[in-house]
């Protein structure tokens, strides 16, 4: 619109022009002024028509321009959106893997743990009779013999007989009441709980405690010891990988007794099954007899290398000989010797094995073990054994064996 209005313009300039030429010069025909006229309005208009189109062209070269500039920046921001895709990609493979090698590393665990306590539950089925009470002091499940017996505010009467009791037993471990208890040991001087130690409680079927003084020896007698401490073994193992992420600094002392050492079979899973779980070396403590520990068989010596080299340690307890090869602990992974008190404050009357407190303190720093001392239930001991600078002690002084539970709690 605005280029015709400029050109009807300069046709009407044009034709001024014209008019005033055949006007002052008469010489010149009418028409000859005229066709002047046209000629300016051609030249007007052509010149019109350049800058015009100069000026468009300008226009749309800004334009284009600004197109390329808009299409760089979407190349870039679809450059920026593809690495980002790529990236979530690979990402979400990684994260794929991740996850299918967790599920294959868990399923590989439980796998691991069912094929042992498949084990034990096969060899508890074994046993149906009576048999010979074997040799030897054992344990279940950590220290269940003591000097004061753990009173048990539901226990069975102190009166049942052996029938009963194995009764009481045998259905515990066909419905799954073994349980898990644990009894603070504490640093010394602080008092303050470092590790506990696990000991095993059978359950009746109205909640009643069977204790262990009352089950322990016919237990043995009936071959079913070894299933007991072994599942406690693994219940304790279960009770640290549900707490992986809490109290790291804090260790386990499980029993493993002479059954569980001399069943190769049921040793050589459970040591596959800790080879799976490295992460429990550093909580969970291997504890054996020292008449045990003296009774090793080759294989066994080879099973509990296995143990020390994936980083695991081990402790001796039920220590009746104060006659110890400090060094020969230290060098099978052994960190802790456990002592009950009376050894320690009661002098023999014909003085031999004694040794005095300050010598077997200093003999078990040379090799780098801890001494745990048991039994402890007055404070008059407590200040005796400072005296000699023992660094552990456990006892009815510092804390009662609780369920596994009531433990995890109060943490």
């Amino acid at each position: 619109m605005m280029h015709l209005f400029i050109l009807v313009s300069y046709a009407m300039v044009s034709a001024v022009a014209g008019f005033a030429l055949s006007q002052s010069l008469t010489q010149l025909a009418p028409t000859t002024c005229y066709l002047i006229a046209g000629a300016g309005f051609l030249a007007a208009a052509l010149t019109h028509e350049i800058f015009s189109r100069r000026i468009e062209q300008r226009d749309m070269l800004r334009q284009l321009d600004v197109a390329f500039d808009e299409i760089d920046d979407m190349r870039e921001s679809n450059l920026d959106l593809t690495e980002s895709l790529v990236r979530a990609r690979e990402e979400m493979m990684v994260l794929s893997s991740a996850v299918e090698s967790a599920a294959d590393g868990t399923n590989r665990t439980l796998m691991r743990e069912m094929k042992v306590l498949r084990s034990q539950l096969g060899h508890m089925q074994k046993v149906q009779r009576p048999k010979t009470e074997r040799a030897g002091r054992e344990k279940a499940g950590g220290k269940v013999v003591s000097e004061s017996p753990i009173q048990e505010m539901t226990s069975v009467e102190a009166n049942i007989n052996r029938e009963e009791i194995l009764g009481h037993i045998r259905e515990a471990l066909e419905t799954n009441r073994v349980d898990l208890y644990l009894q603070p040991i504490v640093s010394l001087p602080q008092r303050r709980t470092r590790h506990y130690e696990a000991f095993s409680r059978i359950r009746t079927r109205d909640g009643r405690i069977v204790a262990a003084q009352q089950y322990l020896e016919v237990a043995k007698q009936e071959g079913l010891i070894g299933t007991i401490d072994n599942l406690l073994l693994m219940r304790c193992v279960q009770l640290l990988r549900r707490n992986e992420k809490r109290q790291t600094d804090t260790s386990f002392f499980v029993n493993i007794s002479q059954h569980t050492l001399n069943d190769e079979e049921f040793l050589a899973q459970f040591i596959d099954f800790m080879a799976s779980n490295p992460n429990l070396a550093a909580r969970l403590i291997f504890e054996i007899a020292q008449q045990d520990v003296a009774a090793l068989s080759k294989v066994a010596l080879a099973q509990l290398g296995r143990l020390g080299k994936l980083g695991f340690r081990f402790s001796m307890d039920q220590i009746d000989n104060l006659d110890i090869d400090f060094q020969g602990l230290a060098q099978a992974n052994f960190r802790f010797i456990k002592i009950p008190i009376n050894l320690l404050v009661t002098l023999p009357e014909d003085g031999a094995d004694w040794v005095h407190p300050r010598n077997l303190k200093a003999k078990s720093a040379v090799a780098e073990i801890n001494l745990v001392v048991e039994r402890i239930e007055q404070e008059s001991d407590v200040i005796e054994m400072l005296e000699y600078g023992f660094d552990y002690g456990q006892g009815f002084l510092f804390g009662a064996p609780r369920p596994s539970s009531e433990e995890a709690r109060a943490a």
